[in-house]
């Protein structure tokens, strides 16, 4: 089995979150278990290792795969045959993408509760989650703003959808996202990861969060338990995209493309999970509480 090509496809998708990227991780993950070399549960438990880091590797930025590799490589440990072990590992990665499904409902529950009636949300780019929470709070006459999330304009997207359903929608470029705020009751965005810097999001996050303080509009979070990181583990922020995306052909300029940047949790007035609501300072107690594989303390020691 290539496990690089096995992976190919995660570093391939630029457009979705977390939490749609995390699945196809789990399919990679199960895809490992069943398949990988192995006459053993410890020869299996040291491949699904070389597995788990080439997906790290891919999407360094995505918080739900720590949670992923931890739990498939926990499952392999007391296993006494190898096929034990596949079955194991299997069944992991698939409790893991159901997870995610019940863990992304719950929190769309939450935020559509949250939104005032007839609200305006502005958001960045296209969370999964965000999206399913403002389609289940259309009822209460929500509006929306989104911004298209640069450069691949993921962004789109999410405007169709919302206005197919019958939300009014404004679409908007993400340098305006400042001005927009203004206009805007709650801005809420996903998120990559919560830690100890922050939360990672698209970039163009910080400037709303940054306006809407000074305007006195509540920045909102969405994010499940799998964003979640325990203290002490990087949110790597240099994943440099290619230039092209940007501008195709440019000769003599060199094109700045990174996707993600770090949101100061005294910029974030609550985030909404699916464990109830909390305000950044009760997140990072809760984060305390995380456990991580020892394969992933190693690699976060040396990204």
């Amino acid at each position: 089995m290539n496990l690089d090509a096995l992976v190919a496809p995660l570093r391939a998708d630029v457009v979705s979150g977390a939490a749609v990227v995390a699945r196809a991780a789990a399919a990679a993950m199960r895809r490992g278990a069943i398949h990988l070399p192995a006459d053993s549960p410890e020869s299996l438990g040291v491949a699904l290792e070389g597995l788990a880091l080439r997906v790290m590797d891919a999407q360094p930025a995505m918080a739900p795969l720590v949670e992923l590799v931890t739990s498939v490589l926990a499952a392999t440990v007391e296993a006494e045959s190898v096929e034990a072990a596949r079955g194991a590992a299997a069944a992991a990665a698939e409790a893991f993408r159901g997870r995610l499904e019940e863990r992304g409902t719950q929190v769309a529950h939450r935020l559509a509760k949250a939104a005032p009636r007839g609200a305006t949300l502005l958001t960045l780019s296209s969370s999964s989650t965000v999206r399913t929470g403002l389609l289940e709070a259309q009822p209460r006459g929500i509006r929306a703003i989104v911004l298209e999330g640069r450069p691949m304009c993921e962004g789109h997207a999410l405007a169709r959808t919302l206005a197919q359903a019958g939300i009014p929608v404004t679409l908007a470029v993400d340098a305006a996202g400042p001005a927009l705020v203004e206009s805007a009751d709650v801005v809420v965005i996903g998120a990559d990861s919560v830690g100890d810097r922050g939360v990672v999001n698209k970039i163009g996050s910080l400037a709303l969060a940054r306006e809407a303080k000074l305007r006195n509009v509540p920045v909102w979070v969405a994010a499940d338990r799998s964003k979640w990181l325990p203290p002490g583990f990087p949110q790597p922020l240099d994943d440099d995209r290619p230039g092209d995306e940007v501008w195709r052909g440019a000769r003599g300029v060199t094109v700045w493309n990174r996707y993600f940047e770090v949101l100061p949790s005294d910029l974030v007035d609550q985030v909404i999970t699916d464990a109830g609501s909390f305000s950044p300072a009760e997140l990072d107690a809760e984060r305390e509480k995380l456990e991580v594989a020892p394969v992933l303390e190693r690699w976060a020691r040396g990204s």
